[in-house]
């Protein structure tokens, strides 16, 4: 552009113009000797500035169709908004980055003669627009805007040949000049081993060609070799607000990678106002959405997934809507995206409506499906998501790899998972570590009291545990906490299941298998490589009741109450009561119907109450005890809840 020749021209033509107001089409130019052509992509815009600058304008206006420079690109961030103000070297950042509504050239000329633009909407005339000038506006944060381009190869030029030999770089750049590539972004380590640089996809093969003419030697020689990484996109993290300011390159990195979006090269100018990063294209939108979320959500944002809605899933539901309010209060936006009964699932990245969310999943006409599900968190792109599974589903738990491949933590009161055999329970321990997520677990044992969390201090307090015994099982402490010898224990057992004490199948419960669970799951706290088979129970259920149905068992039952009244009356003879005690001790776990004296702690259980003792070191003489309710879908459900805040608390800012 002939700045002198154009500004004098335009000066002449607008003093000789008085009449009326001029109207200038733009977009079209001529030559030196008179031939008309354009001046490029948004010519119009530059026409305008160009005028603008020559004229010494007080303010250019650029109508456009949205109502300002955005944060994001609101294709792929929905929540982006408006920005109300840049400085000139913001926008050339955005501008330069992938931001549309304004090209960098048209920039140029205003920023010469400081002269503000406003962005306004032809459509929205009423919109305050943004505006572009050198006064730097007082913001809150530290970035202005997100923006991205797609369509980018990464190239890495690489070799032993490369270290400590001067003009390596020039020869590098010089050859892809002379080819007409154009460089968007650069990253070379101090070891001078690699240059990395990103090309648009176009450019490769020429990028190609050039870079094997003039390295031809050392190629050949295999002393230097070019590495290509297609289908990448560049995101730009902009902000005058990142100078200076520590822990901006972290706040992002760590976003990033905990919403598992590894990162092929970065760039960051000595400006300090840009942080450039390359990941594949495919984690693009994540990445935008994640980052934003970072840096302007003023509230932390928690994305549950719900999967099972009976008794503990509704109440749960139930319980998050109360307290809403509360969490929004607190500075936390917990919202239920994605809901899943047996039969449908839904989801709704806005949230689903907990007022309405069982006419809602019953509406829904997508059939679940554990794979659609993963794949379908996938493509939510959302920041911090967790699995809730409120159900009692192996199929589920042996699926929580692949929802951690997905970048979402997982909290659940089913302790399938962590019952699995060692290797399987390794593995997924593993898979968590490696990608950063939260596994919380509170209610696997004892319900709403807090036993995982109890014995996780002790063990990261530096106390060493010597046993774990007591009551475990909230249905077996109410059978025989009711039992008084006065009532036969098939009577009892049948009231509690029509109450809904017990599972579906009494059996689950008299086994002494839950108990088992719940004991193996302690023990891998303490870091035992125990499986379930090394952990001897007591069975209740006589041997002639553990093969029929349901109804039947609970027909036959009566045939064991004289079994059971004899132990009771034993017991009572000696001043003792029955209890079914779990114990863990010298890497050892046993459970069995005891005869407990009446001044002991666990004979002052009442209904269904859980009662556990911790003997450590520091609690050598007088045993940690926690009790209190061991069943219910209200107090399981709290523990979930629970671990919901916890999590809200783990996650970064």
């Amino acid at each position: 552009m002939l700045f002198e020749l154009t500004n004098k021209a335009i000066r002449s033509h607008f003093r000789r113009s008085t009449r009326g107001t001029p109207v200038v089409t733009g977009f079209l130019g001529a030559t030196e000797d008179g031939r008309t052509t354009t001046i490029g992509r948004n010519g119009s815009d530059y026409t305008a500035t160009i005028l603008g600058a020559a004229l010494r304008a007080s303010m250019v206006e650029i109508w456009t169709d949205v109502d300002g420079v955005l944060s994001a690109d609101p294709r792929s961030v929905p929540h982006a908004f408006v920005l109300p103000q840049l400085t000139y070297e913001e926008a050339m950042e955005l501008s330069y980055f992938g931001a549309e509504v304004l090209h960098s050239a048209a920039l140029a000329p205003a920023i010469a003669a400081k002269i503000p633009i406003l962005i306004k909407n032809t459509l929205n005339p009423t919109a305050p627009g943004t505006l572009i000038s050198d006064q730097p506006q007082v913001w809150e944060g530290v970035a202005k805007g997100i923006t991205s381009i797609d369509d980018i190869a990464l190239l890495t030029l690489r070799g032993l040949a490369m270290v400590g030999v001067p003009g390596t770089a020039e020869r590098l750049f010089r050859a892809l000049a002379t080819r007409k590539v154009s460089v968007v972004l650069i990253s070379q380590a101090s070891s001078e081993h690699t240059i990395c640089f990103a090309v648009r996809t176009s450019d490769v093969p020429a990028a190609r060609r050039a870079i094997q003419e003039e390295f031809h030697y050392e190629m050949q020689a295999s002393v230097t070799a070019l590495d290509e990484k297609l289908s990448q996109t560049i995101v730009a993290v902009v902000g005058d607000g990142m100078r200076g300011t520590p822990g901006v390159a972290g706040k992002v990195f760590q976003t990033l990678g905990q919403n598992g979006v590894n990162v092929s090269a970065i760039a960051q100018g000595a400006s300090e106002r840009n942080i450039s990063f390359v990941i594949d294209s495919a984690n693009g939108d994540r990445a935008l959405n994640v980052i934003h979320s970072a840096f302007f959500e003023k509230r932390k944002k928690l994305h549950l997934i719900v999967v099972g809605v009976g008794n503990i899933g509704s109440t749960l539901l139930q319980q998050l809507h109360r307290q809403r309010n509360y969490l929004l209060s607190q500075g936390f936006d917990v919202r239920v995206c994605g809901l899943a009964d047996s039969k449908r699932m839904i989801f709704d990245t806005e949230g689903i409506d907990l007022c309405r969310w069982k006419e809602i999943l019953r509406q829904s006409k997508e059939k679940m499906d554990l794979q659609r599900m993963v794949d379908a968190v996938g493509e939510l792109n959302l920041t911090n998501v967790a699995l809730v599974d409120c159900t009692a589903s192996e199929k589920l738990s042996q699926a929580y790899t692949h929802f951690v491949d997905a970048n979402v933590h997982i909290v659940t009161p089913n302790k399938k998972a962590n019952v699995q055999p060692i290797d399987q329970y390794k593995a997924l321990m593993q898979k968590l570590k490696e990608k950063q997520k939260f596994f919380l677990y509170e209610a696997n044992v004892g319900a709403g009291l807090p036993v995982i969390s109890t014995l996780k201090d002790l063990i990261a307090s530096g106390d060493t545990v010597r046993k774990i015994e007591g009551i475990l099982s909230g249905t077996l402490s109410y059978l025989f906490n009711s039992y008084d010898g006065s009532q036969p224990f098939s009577e009892i057992l049948r009231e509690a299941h029509r109450l809904g004490f017990t599972e579906p199948d009494p059996r689950d419960d008299l086994s002494g298998e839950d108990v088992a669970r719940k004991l193996l799951i302690l023990a891998r706290q303490l870091g035992w490589e125990m499986d379930l088979k090394d952990i001897r129970t007591e069975n209740l259920i006589p041997s002639g009741l553990q093969r029929m149905t349901t109804k039947r068992f609970l027909a036959k039952l009566p045939s064991a109450d004289r079994n059971f009244q004899k132990r009771y009356e034993k017991a009572r003879a000696r001043s003792c009561v029955l209890r079914y005690v779990a114990r863990l001790v010298d890497h050892r776990g046993s459970a069995a119907l005891e005869e407990i004296p009446r001044d002991h702690p666990f004979a002052s259980t009442k209904g269904s109450d859980n009662i556990l003792a911790f003997t450590t070191d520091r609690y050598l003489r007088t045993p940690l005890i926690v009790q209190g309710p061991g069943a219910g879908a209200e107090v399981t459900a709290a523990a979930v809840f629970s671990d919901i805040l916890k999590l809200l608390h783990y996650l970064p800012v």
